[in-house]
């Protein structure tokens, strides 16, 4: 059921809400005055702090009970509740009610505010009932959309996988007949369509996964961009080795964010080998610590690179580190850590830093 707020419904100087119920409402000091049960109202007006200093032995207390007494307007709300006029003073206020409840042994609550209170009651509860069906609509439309968005993207996943698949069958045709090529990394560079249904299902994300490569100037190493809706980064392959035994796989190190609290991962175990097929398409694993390994296909569909781009995303690969991640801790929970640093030296990845790379 979901939750609703549920605006006041008001006859001055009368409201009713779901958190005070029936009360009178100051607008001028945000004051809420329910009505007091008599005999509770009865002992506030006869209390005697001069006489709480003793026991009933009529010994003096060593710790006296303290109470602070009610404002004026307190017991103007009082006199109001029980159908009695205002007074201009709090004693004035005090008297009269306690006049009231001494000559009749009771404050009684008059028919016509009884009856404007269950009035009060049934238009607030009218109201919620209003919004909660508004509500209740609203999020059955929202998960009708989210249906037939999960639905289209497991539709355009399969289509995914299905070419990906026939091009891995073709390409292993060809690989028993033809030698292999080395891979040209520029025509690895655009934009890929991913499919990874361990995350996007796990995980329920809404878009389309994706992933842009480019090649770093010198071509010594492919550099990329990911969104995978849960968690974002940047990755960079291993050094290409032009090899007499070519291979279609590439390595690559991430270093990213989860999109929900923003707190960086990135060390040794972040990896992920693509092996690149004819016709734009790749398949391979990566790896996640919120997730562990799992399975990544892509399929390119638009080509090429803007170089400005790779330099950027040096920038925040280098840039999410140990001491980065300090800062950043800190930053959360309070404290000071120094100031941003890039990372020059990485040994648990065995990657050189250089900008030129």
């Amino acid at each position: 059921m979901p939750y609703v707020s549920v605006p006041r419904v008001s006859s001055p100087p009368f409201s009713y809400d779901q958190h005070s119920g029936f009360h009178i409402y100051d607008r001028d000091r945000h004051q809420v005055y329910k009505r007091h049960d008599p005999e509770l109202l009865y002992a506030l007006l006869t209390y005697d702090a001069e006489a709480a200093k003793y026991t009933k032995a009529d010994k003096l207390r060593k710790n006296p009970p303290k109470r602070t007494d009610e404002t004026h307007h307190f017991y103007n709300a009082q006199l109001t509740h029980y159908g009695l006029s205002p007074t201009k003073s709090k004693q004035a206020a005090k008297v009269a009610l306690l006049q009231v409840y001494e000559s009749e042994n009771n404050l009684t609550v008059p028919p016509h505010i009884l009856n404007l209170e269950e009035n009060l009651r049934s238009q607030f509860r009218a109201k919620e009932a209003k919004l909660l069906e508004e509500a209740i609509s609203k999020r059955n439309e929202e998960y009708e959309l989210e249906q037939k968005q999960r639905a289209k993207r497991k539709r355009q996943e399969d289509a995914v996988v299905a070419e990906i698949e026939e091009a891995i069958i073709t390409s292993n045709k060809k690989q028993k007949t033809n030698v292999k090529k080395p891979l040209d990394i520029h025509k690895l560079a655009g934009t890929y369509l991913i499919v990874a249904p361990q995350v996007s299902e796990g995980w329920d994300c809404q878009g389309p996964l994706q992933l842009q490569l480019a090649p770093s100037s010198t071509a010594k190493h492919l550099w990329g961009t990911f969104d995978f809706g849960v968690f974002e980064g940047k990755m960079r392959s291993q050094p290409l080795i032009t090899s007499t035994k070519p291979s279609r796989s590439i390595n690559f190190f991430w270093r990213g964010r989860e999109t929900g609290e923003g707190e960086s991962t990135y060390g040794p175990k972040n990896t992920a080998t693509f092996e690149f097929l004819p016709g734009g398409i790749f398949k391979g694993r990566m790896y996640w610590d919120c997730l562990g390994e799992f399975e990544i296909k892509g399929k390119l569909e638009a080509g090429g690179s803007d170089e400005c781009d790779v330099a950027d995303w040096k920038r925040e690969y280098w840039a999410i580190n140990d001491a980065n991640y300090e800062r950043e801790r800190v930053g959360r929970w309070g404290g000071w850590a120094g100031d941003s640093d890039e990372d020059d030296d990485d040994d648990d990845e065995a990657e050189s830093n250089s900008d030129t790379d």
